[in-house]
């Protein structure tokens, strides 16, 4: 048996696709019980947010995995929709999709790191969403929670949320070699129409192809409270290609182009109702263009390689409405991953699973306004390069040790010399522990750290920030002097999964996570308003500018519950941060209410008929900092059910339908300026051929 095979039986192997389908996502991922309803071999899946494949039974970290099958029948319009069963991760922002952000343990905005098949996402512009992609193009959203930049570097202080696009393997049916499927959708709450095709296929037996194309046009959106949000309305295209190739056995080959494309005219901060001087016609275009080569030696366990080459960019146009101003602003990164993952077999029961590696991005920041340079959003540029080293100690089959190290360099400079260069560097560490008491218990702790380089605009912001009337602006102020954000997180925590509890099939999973991370070095915008001149503004005004402000600690847990069975399922889930403010003592402002999340449902395979019940209990938050008003407690419950037909000829049928909201609440989530859609009733019909 060679140490390769030898490792995979006894701690995370890629042979336990099984095991990782039923584990991955404890509560919220139904791809394992829906799967159980159909003939359909599971898929392998692999946990890209640690860099390696893992069963979660042996991860410190707390990480969650949304399947294929969730995703199909949660209907998600934004990738936000798919994120809110997840304890301690919430959205902010409001209904709009162009305003969605994404808070994982109280950490939001650039603070969390985006992957998109592995390539890193770096757009940020304030009160916009991070990521925008179609959520139907994806096989899996995986959301590791906690600081992470031992493996990923500069950005991951909240977590990661890494996504992966489907390709042609995950739609075709057994024995098929090509096909295709049309999709059509409804949603009532801003009267959203869906329609879209794809066709894929295999030639020969290396040779993947897939093209997807998907449009969506929705109307204003009706809240709670029965008025209509105005000025929410949009238009979507988004395309998905991609081509895997296996030109010889151990080698693979893929290539990757994705593009999202929206209109609507919404105000120029998407997060407020907004007013008529500030309404915007915008255009927002989002491309990532990635290929992607592999290795893995079938007859040398230390080889197992990988290199990811990638370019993406982020453009929006914005002309506004009362007079035509035009605002361009474009965001691209370019990047390489090179990595290699070895299975070494060490004395005394030592294995050790090593993943070493390099990478390299740049992020180019371009803005204009009628066609002059922005200085509000500057021409700027960043390089970071990384080198990392994990080491994945298995001692005997109980015990995990994994150290790890990884330094970036990052070098910032503005192409107008608004500001002098800033350059520096970042050792980021983690050690973390899983000991396994018994084969159904589990017990885990870990220590990361983490850090986040200042953005380009948070460096080199100038120009206007507000007029006050006639002689009288509040002005930029760049600082190249700003200190990176930097996070320490302690955990611990504990994984049960038990099989045959009180039936053949059936299956209980239990976890829990506490945690405690302080966060170093806070950047924060101060704005400084004075009728006389200040440094840095000769005028009347005041000034802007960034600042390393406080320091802040979070604290909390998550826990999680589920039983399966072959006919029922109960899940549950619940998720509490606390955030204060070290200097002041004062609570963070942006953090989370408590959250319970319930759900339960049943199968009747012989019919094809799956369905469910959610429902989200939304504690009241009144921890929040002088000035901040808080907010009330709300529940939501919604509904859903899936059929699917025996398959008729060549021909598949699925059938999804939803109910959002059942109950028609009015209610305000603490992150959000903008009471939340009412009763969204869905339906999507696939095809398939």
């Amino acid at each position: 048996m060679s140490d390769r095979t030898s490792r995979a039986t006894h701690a995370h192997p890629r042979v336990l696709a099984p095991i990782l389908a039923l584990t991955l996502m404890p509560l919220t991922d139904q791809s394992n019980a829906e799967t159980r309803m159909s003939a359909v071999e599971l898929a392998q899946i692999r946990v890209t947010a640690v860099k390696s494949d893992r069963d979660p039974f042996t991860i410190a970290e707390s990480v969650s995995v949304i399947g294929r099958e969730q995703i199909e029948s949660e209907q998600p319009t934004r990738l936000g929709d798919l994120l809110l069963d997840l304890a301690n991760v919430d959205i902010g922002g409001g209904p709009r999709g162009a305003g969605q952000q994404i808070v994982i343990r109280g950490l939001g905005d650039e603070r969390i790191l985006f992957l998109l098949d592995g390539a890193r996402q770096n757009f940020d512009r304030a009160h916009n969403a991070r990521v925008f992609i179609d959520p139907d193009l994806l096989k899996q959203v995986e959301v590791l929670r906690g600081p992470a930049s031992a493996l990923w570097g500069s950005g991951a202080l909240g977590g990661v949320v890494a996504l992966t696009t489907v390709d042609a393997a995950d739609l075709l049916r057994p024995g098929q070699t090509a096909g295709a499927r049309v999709r059509a959708g409804y949603q009532s709450a801003d009267r959203q129409w869906l329609t879209g095709g794809s066709a894929y296929g295999l030639v020969g037996e290396s040779l993947g192809l897939l093209a997807d194309l998907s449009y969506r046009h929705g109307q204003d959106v009706r809240l709670g409270d029965g008025t209509t949000l105005q000025n929410s309305s949009f238009e979507t295209l988004s395309g998905l290609g991609k081509l895997t190739w296996t030109p010889a056995p151990d080698h693979e080959v893929a290539a990757t182009f994705q593009t999202f494309d929206e209109h609507g005219k919404v105000p120029s901060n998407p997060q407020i109702r907004g007013t008529l001087d500030d309404l915007v016609d915008r255009d927002t275009r989002q491309s990532n263009l990635s290929l992607r080569y592999a290795y893995a030696a079938s007859d040398n366990p230390w080889v197992d390689f990988s290199a990811l080459v990638y370019t993406n960019w982020t453009d929006i146009e914005e002309r506004r409405v009362v007079d035509r101003r035009r605002d361009d602003t474009e965001l691209r990164t370019t990047g390489f991953d090179l990595r290699n993952r070895s299975v070494i077999r060490g004395p005394a029961n030592l294995l050790h699973d090593v993943v070493a590696g390099v990478d390299y991005y740049q992020d180019t920041a371009e803005s204009r306004r009628d066609g002059q340079p922005r200085p509000s959003f500057p021409d700027a540029k960043q390089d970071v390069l990384g080198l990392y080293l994990q080491d994945e100690i298995s001692i005997g089959k109980r015990v995990i040790l994994v150290p790890g190290l990884r330094w970036d360099r990052y070098e910032s400079r503005s192409s107008g010399d608004v500001a002098e260069d800033q350059n520096d560097s970042n050792l980021s560490k983690k050690l973390a522990l899983t000991f396994m008491v018994t084969d159904w218990l589990s017990l885990v702790a870990a220590y990361n750290e983490a850090f986040r380089a200042p953005s380009l605009g948070q460096l080199f912001v100038s120009g206007v920030h507000f007029t006050c009337g006639r002689g009288c602006a509040n002005v930029f102020v760049p600082n190249p002097d700003l200190k990176p954000e930097t996070a320490r997180n302690k955990e611990i925590g504990m994984r049960l999964r038990r099989a045959g509890l009180f039936q053949p099939g059936d299956e209980g999973r239990a976890s829990l996570n506490l945690f405690r991370n302080d966060v170093s070095d806070f950047i924060e915008q101060l704005v400084i308003f004075a009728f006389r001149p200040v440094p840095g503004n000769p005028g009347l005004g005041g000034v802007s500018y960034f600042e390393n402000v406080r320091d802040a600690r979070l604290e909390g847990f998550e826990a999680e519950l589920a039983y399966e069975a072959p006919r029922w399922f109960a899940r549950a889930g619940y998720g509490l941060t606390t955030g204060k403010d070290m200097e002041s003592g004062e609570p963070l402002g942006g953090i989370p209410a408590n959250e319970l999340i319930l759900s339960a449902g049943g199968r009747l395979p012989s019919h094809g008929l799956s369905f469910g019940w959610r429902g989200r209990f939304v504690a009241a938050q009144d921890r929040v900092p002088a000035g901040v008003e808080a907010s009330s407690s709300y529940d939501l419950h919604d509904l859903y059910l899936t059929w699917q037909p025996p398959q008729v000829k060549h021909q598949a049928l699925r059938l999804d339908f939803g109910i959002d909201n059942l109950m028609d609440r009015d209610y305000l989530p603490y992150l959000s300026a903008i009471e939340g859609p009412g009763r969204n009733i869905k339906l999507t019909m696939v095809v398939s051929f």
